[in-house]
């Protein structure tokens, strides 16, 4: 390496913000909440719209959400906010207090990382849906704010536009001092695009079974322990922190 190159060349910033998606990233429960919104939502189109058995999850497939699909499909007008709500807040009525448990040593883990970096929740799902999940596991008061669906204009986590939008949200300019876990590789691809430091959480989707052998992802967390474990090794403030899993 040339002098002038050794000069210019500097480490890469210190992280300010990390995004945590919500529903598998922070939790896992082999996708049982997964499967209750699928079921919710088909069930919802099948009684709103008359649309036929699978419809809905072909919506989902198509446009990245059902909504956006019943959106472009014209069932729900895009500019009629309370018809949004209405199908957000039917497909999201689920009793996540009896399907959560407090997570004490989730807890502590986000306690221990470096305080002078914020902690947002990035979901694809609504707002009071990730309120009531952080609520059921005790950590509802360890973040600095939720961003989701509606705040990113019905864009999805597939789209760049929704990272420019959550880095507005969070008063952060420079990608490089973004750090984002989530359990989806085509979100994790998306923020890569980006430019954040972007790990994905598990080797094993839903949808995609053999996604872990995807080589260009330069870290991959093995499952919801090993989420706890990045966040001890890489973000924890000392070793004294710690938490022996």
């Amino acid at each position: 390496m040339s002098g002038s190159n050794i000069d210019s060349y500097t480490l890469r910033p210190k992280p300010k913000v990390i995004f945590f998606d919500c529903d598998d990233c922070l939790y896992f429960d082999n996708w049982k909440i997964a499967g209750h919104l699928t079921t919710k939502i088909e069930d919802h189109c099948q009684e709103a719209f008359n649309l036929p058995n699978g419809r809905a999850y072909e919506l989902y497939k198509e446009h990245g959400t059902c909504l956006r699909g019943l959106m472009a499909e014209g069932l729900i007008d895009r500019d009629c906010p309370k018809s949004i709500d209405g199908f957000l807040d039917k497909v999201h009525d689920l009793p996540i207090h009896q399907m959560l448990v407090p997570d004490d040593k989730l807890r502590q883990i986000i306690l221990a990382i470096d305080p002078t970096i914020r902690k947002y929740v990035f979901t694809a799902s609504v707002r009071h849906h990730a309120a009531r999940c952080l609520q059921a596991l005790g950590i509802d008061d360890l973040f600095d704010g939720i961003i989701d669906v509606k705040d990113c204009n019905f864009e999805t986590k597939h789209s760049v536009s929704s990272f420019h939008i959550a880095m507005n949200k969070a008063s952060v300019t420079n990608v490089e001092e973004c750090i984002f876990l989530d359990d989806s590789l085509t979100n994790i691809l998306a923020a890569s695009q980006v430019g954040w430091r972007s790990v994905l959480v598990g080797t094993t989707g839903r949808d995609c079974v053999r996604r872990s052998q995807v080589s260009m992802l330069k870290l991959k967390l093995r499952g919801y322990t090993t989420l706890k474990r990045f966040c001890q090794k890489y973000l924890c403030t000392s070793t004294d922190s710690q938490i022996m899993l």
